[in-house]
């Protein structure tokens, strides 16, 4: 039997682990950070505008894998923020839910691991109604669609990506398409199944400038969206460049390849004017998936560039697992999706 003294020494040294961790965290998100300076490159649609792209920060996870969407860079010389080097923050919250029992990203923890008649009730995940977010995007069609014309576009702009397992590699070389195209038309066919028309364009992007490839990817989209003007949503499917255990849930049995939605809110020199569309559209999404597969969203990642968003008020930035999922998990992935999309369209 545990005696009170035993106890109270065991919640101090619980309360100086969890002291200690708050100030590495602390420290870890003031400095760590490795800046890039990629010069020559200019996000596309600056060249009606005269705009330059700056240099940017990036994680040295970014660098060594080169998965991250948006892994371009400018002709200017100041710095954006974006995500903190992630690997290092896992490696503390194991190292905190090993050795305490806490988990420092569920508070909830704290309370079972103090209170132990709590572990006995394990909280579900509760349903997310999306009416009940803010900035509930509201579809505005001009009058009835005809049948037959598209509503989704589709395109990559790193048309390379693929996925080690099935493929061998995480890029295919020399220009050739990856299986992340594959991944796109998985979502093409699924929405055709609902009944809804969409344009996937399997254009090369990526090559010869990897760095470069939103310009060429930024005239996919315009030209897409004067051809098919009936468009309501535009997507740009990636793969992320994550540990598998990151990015991959079980839905009702079945491993998959969990689904990150990204949101560019500009900068100076690159004005995204739909930045909050874009997120309240994220915000849908990203609800219905819960709602729906709980699990299978990773989130929403709000970021300091604008990745062709400003082309529409409906675009978004899809990552589907990482070049660690397989491709038949990310296209189980893209097809629940579809579903989710074609629910959002029919209530529209």
């Amino acid at each position: 039997m545990v005696t009170r003294r035993e106890r109270k020494q065991r919640e101090k040294r619980k309360l100086w682990l969890i002291a200690a961790a708050a100030v590495v965290i602390a420290a870890m998100f003031s400095g760590v950070y490795c800046i890039v300076f990629a010069q020559g490159a200019t996000d596309g649609g600056d060249s009606g505008q005269g705009g330059k792209v700056p240099g940017f920060l990036v994680p040295w996870r970014d660098i060594l894998s080169s998965g991250i969407p948006g892994f371009g860079a400018g002709d200017g010389v100041s710095p954006v923020k974006v995500r903190p080097v992630v690997t290092v923050q896992s490696f503390i919250r194991k190292v905190i839910l090993f050795v305490t029992g806490v988990d420092i990203k569920d508070m909830r923890s704290l309370l079972r691991a103090e209170i132990p008649l709590m572990g006995l009730f394990k909280p579900g995940t509760p349903a997310v109604s999306a009416i009940t977010l803010p900035n509930f995007p509201k579809f505005e069609f001009k009058g009835v669609t005809p049948d037959g014309k598209p509503l989704v576009g589709i395109y990559h702009t790193h048309t390379a990506e693929s996925f080690v397992p099935s493929c061998g590699a995480s890029h295919k070389p020399g220009g050739q398409r990856g299986e992340i195209v594959e991944v796109g038309a998985a979502l093409q066919k699924r929405l055709a199944q609902h009944g809804i028309a969409a344009v996937h364009s399997r254009n090369i992007h990526d090559f010869p400038s990897f760095m470069k490839a939103y310009g060429p990817s930024e005239k996919t989209v315009r030209k897409m969206l004067a051809d098919y003007p009936s468009i309501q949503m535009v997507f740009d499917i990636h793969r992320d460049a994550e540990k598998r255990d990151n990015v991959t849930v079980t839905v009702n049995g079945v491993a998959m390849a969990r689904i990150a939605l990204v949101v560019g809110m500009g900068q100076q020199d690159l004005v995204q004017p739909h930045w909050q569309q874009n997120h309240a559209f994220a915000k849908l999404i990203d609800a219905r998936l819960n709602q729906h597969f709980p699990g299978l969203s990773r989130g929403i990642q709000l970021v300091d560039w604008r990745y062709n968003q400003h082309l529409h008020p409906r675009a978004l930035l899809i990552e589907v697992g990482s070049q660690e999922s397989s491709k038949e998990e990310a296209i189980r992935s893209i097809e629940l999706l579809g579903d989710v999309v074609a629910e959002i369209l029919s209530e529209s």
